[in-house]
């Protein structure tokens, strides 16, 4: 696959905050950053909620490290599911939009009709 160069300019501070988040989850700038295309291009849009952060948490230690654990137990969670369903077991799942629960089956048929 051809490669290309991208260059953008970001904030200084923001640039090293997101650098020394990649080295704790072992990767480079240069991959968090293919990850992150990877995952808009998968989704087809940006691959989490856009939402206004309090003035006091944007730059707070703790919510940035509370941030990385729940993406490491959100990705952590999906890989679980994508495995089950990989050796052929249907999953319990949950559809926000529809406020219910279903079985996912392994083939992607969807099962509603689950006893509460």
């Amino acid at each position: 696959m051809p490669e290309a160069r991208l260059s953008v300019r970001v904030d200084k501070d923001i640039k090293q905050r997101a650098e020394n988040v990649f080295n704790e989850l072992g990767l480079t700038m240069s991959s968090g950053i293919n990850l992150y295309l990877n995952r808009v291009v998968a989704q087809r849009g940006i691959p989490f909620p856009l939402m206004q952060i309090p003035q006091d948490k944007r730059h707070s230690d703790m919510g940035l490290r509370k941030q990385i654990e729940e993406l490491r137990a959100q990705r952590t969670i999906e890989l679980r599911i994508k495995g089950m369903l990989d050796r052929g077991v249907a999953v319990a799942l949950f559809d926000d939009q529809l406020n219910r629960p279903y079985l996912q089956y392994p083939d992607g048929r969807r099962t509603y009709d689950i006893d509460e």
